[in-house]
């Protein structure tokens, strides 16, 4: 009596079972194993942080690889994985024998106590190869003081609402800072951002005139904007032509030049 009661689902599990293993043939006849779908064009940008080859070895991207033997978000995954330089990557499988792949590099905005230490405009920590360095080398460097502050590259850093208090909250507000500053109708080009002053962010100008802005005065981009304004405004006064020492004080609307 049991086995005429199990008979009907060892039979449904057995025509399951052929279905999956037909089902597996089947794709693979189709798809996988299909010579139609091989890799005959694979169409690389690669931008700076790696080379057309280099990408290849990374995704293991080449000809004669099936296009259905890997997923496109893996490749992406892995080449972004692999390489903190590469902010992000777009993997595209065109039907029915192309993978097309565009790299978009991560960009320096600021280096960090060092010429290779950078950071995006994210506060992302990398490393600029050594062959960019000297393209490079005119970006504006966030110092802090004698004591360097250099984070491990591949992490992103944090910032803090208020007042920054730590060097990490203090460097991300000195980004800030450099990037609303990067504007070509500035008055002044930044060369160094000095963050170990706890009251001060001490700004050194390319002509060597210090720009000093009230660290619990700088708490958003309007009163960073409005901080900028002001000093662009001294610092174009024929009356500043020969001073060097700028304190912009934002609570009292003033700029006092020595």
């Amino acid at each position: 009596m049991r086995l005429r009661e199990t008979a009907p689902w060892l039979a449904v599990l057995a025509i399951g079972l052929a279905c999956f293993f037909a089902w597996r043939w089947l794709s693979a006849t189709m798809f996988s194993r299909n010579p139609q779908y091989e890799l005959r064009r694979v169409s690389i940008e690669p931008g700076y942080a790696k080379s057309e080859q280099e990408i290849r070895d990374i995704t293991g991207l080449r000809e004669g690889v099936n296009l259905f033997s890997f997923r496109a978000s893996e490749v992406r995954e892995r080449l972004l994985r692999t390489t903190p330089n590469i902010a992000d990557a777009e993997v595209t499988k065109i039907l029915p024998d192309a993978v097309e792949v565009v790299v978009h590099d991560r960009i320096p905005v600021a280096s960090l106590c060092s010429p290779v230490l950078a950071l995006d405009a994210n506060g992302f920590v990398f490393t600029i190869l050594p062959r960019d360095v000297e393209r490079y080398r005119s970006l504006p460097r966030i110092e802090n003081g004698a004591k360097p502050y250099r984070p491990p590259a591949g992490r992103t850093l944090a910032d803090a609402p208020g007042t920054p208090t730590g060097v990490e909250a203090r460097v991300m507000r000195a980004l800030r800072v450099a990037l609303l500053c990067d504007r070509p109708d500035r008055a002044f080009r930044l060369s160094n951002l000095d963050v170990s002053n706890p009251v001060y962010l001490e700004l050194l100008t390319a002509d060597n005139r210090l720009v000093r802005l009230v660290w619990e005065e700088i708490s958003g981009d309007t009163e960073i904007l409005r901080g900028l304004s002001m000093a662009d405004d001294t610092l174009r006064d024929p009356a500043s032509r020969d001073k060097t020492r700028f304190d912009v004080i934002l609570s009292a609307g003033k700029v006092f030049a020595s």
